[in-house]
């Protein structure tokens, strides 16, 4: 009897044993089949470390809402204080390569001389209104924007020529808003072209920027 209760109690053991290893290996197997899509998602994501952690343009120095894409400056301005746009500038805005719409390219020079080169003087005039947003620097940091009067091509301050929106003019991004030498160019130019609002780059504002587009500058 017992040898029967001893041989029982062996055979129970050795099932519990079995039962115990067997539950064991299936709950590695599950824990390691459940881990396998975290840890490949986790492999996925960039370390900050890594490529996107070592980027010195835009995503080291994109502003807090994100938009500032393509950061990386472009020659400075040259003595005479005009642009020299390269083969590779594209516009912080839209990222279009500035040079393929030489005509109506603009930069903002910042008060330690980097510059930063737009497609149009759309994409300058908000970045001119949200440096922070664009950019990543406060509007203080700005010195000047520099356009290409529409008549003459000649390169001038932006805050000393006229602004014309409203024409028939198109740019890189649509309906232009062009930069003339002064009021007598502004005149010939609607007289050719059209325009409704006449404004110095010391007037635009939010508001106006919405009253002329139908568009929020910092969208």
């Amino acid at each position: 009897m017992n040898t029967k209760l001893t041989s029982l109690r062996r055979a129970t053991l050795l099932v519990l044993i079995c039962g115990l290893a067997a539950a064991t290996t299936l709950g590695s197997t599950a824990c390691r089949s459940e881990a396998t899509p975290t840890d490949a998602a986790a492999s996925a994501r960039p370390s900050s470390t890594g490529a996107k952690g070592s980027t010195s343009g835009a995503a080291s120095a994109a502003a807090p809402g994100g938009s500032a894409r393509h950061l990386k400056p472009g020659t400075p301005l040259d003595a005479e204080g005009r642009m020299q746009v390269g083969d590779d500038d594209r516009c912080p805005v839209c990222a279009m390569r500035v040079k393929e719409h030489a005509k109506f390219a603009s930069a903002i020079a910042l008060d330690d001389g980097t510059t930063h080169y737009f497609c149009g003087t759309g994409c300058m005039l908000r970045t001119w209104l949200h440096p922070d947003r664009f950019l990543g620097v406060p509007r203080k940091q700005l010195d000047r924007g520099v356009v290409r009067e529409y008549f003459t091509g000649k390169h001038l301050d932006a805050a000393t020529v006229v602004w014309v929106a409203g024409s028939d003019v198109v740019g890189p991004m649509g309906p232009a808003i062009v930069p003339l030498a002064d009021d007598e160019a502004a005149a010939t130019f609607k007289k050719r072209h059209g325009g409704k609002t006449t404004f110095k780059l010391g007037e635009l504002t939010d508001e106006r920027w919405e009253q002329m587009t139908g568009k929020k500058a910092a969208r």
